[in-house]
């Protein structure tokens, strides 16, 4: 199992494509930017580590988010901090 803390949904059940607590991000400047759903080359693949379908949103965590700001990947991202 794994249960998204933010959205209490099992992220490997195939009916779970989205995460809905994870629309927004906020920045620590209280800046709050649309989140960036997730886009794959070929329109039928999950994301690889939360399993989010292709145009829907990672839950929080992903190494696949990209950062609304700097597009860059948002766990490392300095904008974030």
């Amino acid at each position: 199992m794994a249960i998204c803390p933010d959205c209490k949904l099992e992220m490997l059940d195939p009916a779970t494509v989205d995460c809905p607590a994870n629309h927004t991000v906020e920045f620590p400047d209280g800046t709050v930017l649309p989140s960036v759903p997730y886009t794959h080359e070929y329109p039928h693949a999950l994301c690889h580590d939360c399993y989010v379908a292709v145009g829907h949103y990672h839950h929080p965590g992903c190494d696949m988010e990209r950062c609304p700001c700097c597009h860059g990947q948002l766990i490392g991202c300095d904008c974030h901090l």
